[in-house]
């Protein structure tokens, strides 16, 4: 407990930003299908978003080395404050490309800095209760900000500057904190070829969490709108899907750190598949329904990231961990931006209810080739297994508080 009292600040205030961020994310859902956007139209909004967060893990390391990390961390959360006002004020297509595009960007831009922070004030020794708290600050954080949708009027400014409000007070903690300015680590990265060999089933099990996530979280709140839930209705689906990641990440990992990983990672790749379908079925009964099977999913399919990553990582020395999982993330990213075009086109061209058939998908396909990969590739022994940590798509700086991968770092 100490070691979380030490940054609560820190955790205090990426939890505010990130209730904005998921504020946005699911106001411009409903807001673009009251505006009469496409769902196609609305796949490509979101799909940019994860585009600007992918970039922004390239571009931001690079300008912080050139012209120092509090100045951009000042200009980064100016902009990403001053866009989230702007897709409030200009309502279309092309603006919200754009606008999704920067915030992306920023929004990585700002994880890179407070885990930054988080790195500098956190010793070795801590780093475990750190890394497992400040991943479920992130899921709290999400989670709140749906709630939020019920705070003011979708067809008016007022959500939006709540959101750009958000953005700027959760700033104001970690501009605050007293601790050196922290050192960017180089995001070195694994070629995908050479990943690819380290473990097929990493490479693919984060491609398609991250295609499954991303059509999620972009065209959730369209599937919900479709189905005549108020914003109550949306606000509940999407903030229950995540607080049953919350539930379950902690149990799932324990089960694959005892029993055999793949062997878990199917299991749970089948039952998020399940879930998503059952989701489909249920809304079919009634539309409320729909809130409980987004919680069944959800207890799964947060899970498969992880799992992915912590697989990997078992066929990895401790030193290549963190370029390891910074490739694993570039992967997700990918998945993440095809996810929501490839959803969106089908919600365009058959029914908005074919967004959970093809999350459903999504996790099967890891799923049946987990299993081969149990037939032609040996078990890991449980000697030479790392110890699971919840783990998601932030940045590459997060990885640096992974236990072991920060020992190794230190003993070097």
């Amino acid at each position: 407990m100490q070691a979380i009292a030490s940054i609560a600040t820190l955790l205090f205030g990426i939890a505010i930003i990130l209730v904005g961020n998921g504020l946005l994310g699911t106001l411009l859902g409903v807001r673009g299908a009251l505006e009469n956007f496409s769902s196609a139209t609305l796949g490509f909004i979101m799909a940019s978003y994860f585009t600007g967060f992918v970039m922004g893990t390239f571009i931001v390391p690079k300008l912080i080395r050139r012209v120092g990390h509090i100045r951009i961390f000042a200009a980064l959360a100016s902009i990403a404050s001053v866009i989230t006002m702007m897709h409030g004020l200009f309502v279309n297509p092309v603006s919200w490309v754009l606008l999704r595009l920067v915030s992306g960007i920023c929004i990585v831009g700002l994880y890179i800095a407070i885990e930054s922070w988080l790195n500098e004030q956190t010793s070795n020794e801590q780093r475990g209760h750190v890394f497992s708290a400040y991943m479920t600050t992130t899921l709290i954080g999400l989670g709140l900000g749906q709630l939020l949708l019920l705070a003011g009027d979708i067809d008016s400014l007022y959500l939006f500057a709540l959101g750009s409000i958000l953005l700027s007070l959760g700033l104001v903690p970690v501009a605050l904190t007293r601790v050196s300015e922290p050192v960017i680590a180089h995001a070195q990265r694994l070629g995908l070829r050479a990943l690819y060999r380290v473990s097929p089933l990493g490479v693919i099990g984060c491609i398609f969490s991250g295609l499954g996530s991303g059509a999620f979280w972009g065209l959730g709140p369209v599937f919900a709108a479709s189905l005549g839930l108020g914003n109550g209705g949306i606000a509940g689906f999407m903030s229950l899907t995540i607080l049953g990641g919350i539930v379950m990440l902690w149990p799932v990992g324990r089960l694959s750190d005892r029993f055999e990983r793949r062997m878990v990672l199917t299991w749970v790749c089948i039952l998020t598949a399940l879930a998503a379908t059952l989701a489909s079925w249920l809304s079919g009964i009634a539309p409320l329904w729909i809130l409980l099977g987004g919680f069944i999913y959800g207890a799964f399919a947060f899970s498969i990231y992880s799992l992915s990553a912590a697989h990997t990582n078992d066929h990895v020395p401790p030193e290549q961990m963190l370029e390891v999982s910074s490739s694993l993330q570039l992967l997700w990213g990918s998945g993440a931006i095809a996810g929501p075009i490839i959803a969106g086109l089908l919600m365009q061209f058959s029914t908005p209810g074919s967004l959970l058939p093809f999350i459903a998908i999504s996790a099967l396909l890891p799923a049946l080739f987990a299993r081969y990969r149990m037939k032609v590739a040996p078990t890991v022994q449980d000697e030479n297994k790392t110890e699971w940590t919840p783990q998601f798509a932030t940045s590459h700086v997060a990885l640096e508080m992974h236990p072991e991968a920060a020992e190794e770092a230190v003993s070097n």
